[in-house]
């Protein structure tokens, strides 16, 4: 199957924390707002976005400030909510996909960075389980 992404995906297994904001994705300030904190982990991530397993549970657009280590240091990337659901009893090709992958979380939550990124290579994060 020909891979659809505009951005190559690099598999991954690492811990992050996120800030996340809540309320009408419309007129949410991140400015004004103070953001609630997450944390999960990226199962993947590409130069436009990632892929998080997590508990929280956030809306469709919302703002995301991911915090990850990449190669030799700690970035934050700000994005937003494409797509989220529910891990288990899914029959989504999303969730099918990570069924197999043992993680404690229960969601996903698909986001695209607000800007591309492209330092993000493979060689910043290997799959550790």
């Amino acid at each position: 199957m020909t891979e659809k992404r505009k951005y190559e995906r690099h598999q991954c297994f690492e811990s992050i924390e996120y800030e996340y904001w809540e309320g009408n994705p419309e007129t949410v300030d991140i400015g004004a707002t103070a953001p609630r904190k997450g944390g999960g982990h990226m199962l993947d991530i590409s130069q436009g976005g990632s892929f998080v397993v997590t508990n929280d549970r956030l809306g469709i657009n919302m703002p995301v400030k991911l915090r990850i280590d990449a190669g030799k240091g700690r970035r934050e990337l700000m994005g937003s909510v494409v797509r989220t659901g529910l891990l288990k009893n899914n029959p989504s090709e999303i969730a099918m996909k990570y069924a197999a992958v043992k993680v404690k979380e229960d969601a996903y939550l698909a986001i695209r960075f607000d800007e591309v990124h492209a330092e993000i290579n493979a060689g910043q994060f290997t799959s550790r389980k």
